[in-house]
Parts: C-alpha cells; structure tokens; sequence
C-alpha cells in the first residue's frame, strides 16, 4: 500500500502541469532601471491631453469625431430609393418567400387528391411507356395535372398570406 501510494505520488509530480515541465531558461529579473529598484514598475505619466489632437482626427472624418462602425453606409430604404425601387415591395416579396406556405385540412386534402390524381397518370404513362403504347395524351395529362397541382398551391399560399396578414393588422 505504502509502495502504490508512492507511485501515485510520483504520477501526480509528473503530469502535474505543462508549465512546470518548460525547457525553457527561467525568466530573468528586469533591471533595476525599468522597476525604480524595487522591482516593481513604476506608473506611467502621461501628459494633459493637447487640445488640437481631438480636434485634428474629426476634421479628416467629416464632421463627427465619433467613428461609425458601419462607415460610410447608408440605411437599406435609402439606397433602394436612389435606385427608383420600392422598399415595400421588396420587404414582401422577402416575405413571400421566406414565409412556409401552411395549409388548412381542407386545403391539405385537396392538394393530396390532386397529387394522387398525378400519381396515378404517371404510372399509367410509365405503363405505357414499358410497353411501347402511345404515351402522348398520358404525358400532356400529366402536365396538365401539374400546372393545375401548382397553381392550387400558388393560391393557397397567397390567400393565407393574405388572411395572415389581415390578422396582424388586426392587432396592430
């Protein structure tokens, strides 16, 4: 027991930290002097501020000696306006497209009938195709499926936009 406790003693010298393991030469004392003798550095002095060295930053700035940490940038409304855009108009545009178009039950099920109505003609147009019938009317059926599965989603999406933004007006 006596020998274990030993070992661990030893471990504990070992890894007891990095620093203590340096290679490198011990630090020498600074001289006497940079400490005033006592080893210990002696406060700076520093001069009253001269009244020109504010002063002379500001003028170079253009005005305000205070710097801006967003330089020389002017606001999002203001350089849309220089460009002839209006702000409004891209803030919903953003929004339109930022937004997760969220359906109601009914509007659910009425875009999962028409998605099954689509995979249903384009099983039949891979049917047809494996078996080297016409797949013309299947493929224009399918497209046309398409176009009207999106344009329901399309307004969908705008009317709860609509209703979603009446609503925030509402509690505005």
């Amino acid at each position: 027991e006596v020998l274990g406790r030993k070992n661990q003693e030893e471990n504990i010298n070992i890894m007891s930290s990095w620093a203590d393991a340096s290679d490198d030469p011990p630090l020498e004392q600074a001289p006497a002097e940079y400490t005033g003798g006592g080893g210990v550095r002696p406060r700076l002095q520093l001069k009253p501020r001269s009244a020109t060295a504010g002063k002379s930053s500001g003028a170079s700035g253009g005005g305000s000696s205070k710097s801006n940490p967003f330089g020389a940038a002017k606001p999002r409304e203001e350089v849309l306006a220089s460009k002839g855009i209006d702000a409004s108009l891209v803030d919903k545009r953003v929004e339109r497209k930022a937004s997760v178009p969220r359906l109601t039950a009914d509007q659910d099920r009425q875009v999962e009938d028409l998605r099954k109505e689509l995979t249903e003609i384009e099983e039949k147009l891979r049917e047809a195709n494996e078996m080297e019938l016409p797949e013309e009317d299947f493929r224009v059926a399918a497209e046309e499926k398409r176009e009207e599965l999106n344009e329901l989603v399309k307004g969908f999406h705008d009317l709860n936009l609509k209703e979603r933004n009446a609503r925030d007006a509402e509690r505005r």
